[in-house]
């Protein structure tokens, strides 16, 4: 563990140094993805207000929570695996997955650490925490810490499983697409919505909405983690079935 730990903090060192070179790039990103925040939580509003509040049978108190919740767990999600989706595609067109596939550290590890997104989501983190601090009461803010903590592990396996398959068939960029999927699809709650087709066009996100449903008391918190544990379990039963059928990087 210690072997690492030491891993990952040399790469957030990196990260840090490298966007530190890079700042007028990294403030424009940050008010780029903030207004679309923005927009958002806008449409949200104008929504809500709009439909008379009949929200797919969400509250006004319950869509702010579930919009901070959101934040929260996408920051820290994003944090941890915008490395994958940046970077995967790119190893295997250019032969640099053959070359860790023998290399330590282990796989899953090094797509990592490969790239961070410290930088680029704590706003997400810092503004999702203030947004449940102000929106819940002080006795619900340990179980909503712990559903969006739950919630984003989901993402992280999510995004595997949509990211891994461009190692085995290398023409798909998930870079292309994924995030503005993720960014666009997580706006509002769906959970108690009887459309099939928003749920499935929601499938990426949806963990959010479970994790408003484990605040409301509509859903028990070891559901939503026996649900990340199935999801982990089937992307790393992925990846390794796929590294093992790999056979270069030009297949």
């Amino acid at each position: 563990m210690r072997y690492y730990f030491s891993i990952l903090r040399r790469a957030a060192i990196l990260h840090l140094q490298q966007w530190g070179r890079y700042r007028t790039d990294v403030i424009l990103w940050l008010i780029t993805i903030w207004i679309t925040l923005g927009i958002q939580a806008l449409f949200l509003s104008v929504t809500y207000t709009t439909s008379g509040g009949n929200f797919f049978g969400y509250s006004a108190h319950e869509v702010m929570s579930f919009f901070g919740m959101a934040l929260l767990a996408s920051g820290l999600a994003q944090t941890v695996v915008v490395g994958v989706i940046r970077s995967i595609s790119k190893a295997v067109w250019t032969g640099l997955f053959d070359h860790w596939l023998l290399q330590p550290p282990p796989l899953l590890l090094r797509l990592i650490s490969e790239d961070l997104g410290l930088v680029w989501y704590w706003p997400h983190i810092l503004v999702g925490s203030g947004i449940i601090f102000w929106t819940l009461p002080a006795h619900l803010w340990p179980l909503a810490f712990a559903s969006a903590l739950v919630a984003s592990t989901i993402e992280m396996a999510l995004v595997l499983l949509f990211c891994i398959p461009s190692i085995r068939w290398g023409r798909w960029d998930p870079y292309e697409g994924l995030w503005e999927y993720l960014e666009s699809a997580r706006s509002i709650p769906i959970g108690r919505s009887r459309s099939f087709m928003l749920w499935l066009a929601s499938f990426g996100v949806f963990q959010y909405s479970l994790a408003l449903e484990v605040i409301t008391g509509r859903l028990s918190i070891l559901i939503l983690l026996l649900i990340s544990v199935c999801v982990w379990t089937l992307a790393l039963l992925l990846l390794k079935i796929l590294i093992r059928s790999y056979g270069s990087a030009s297949s």
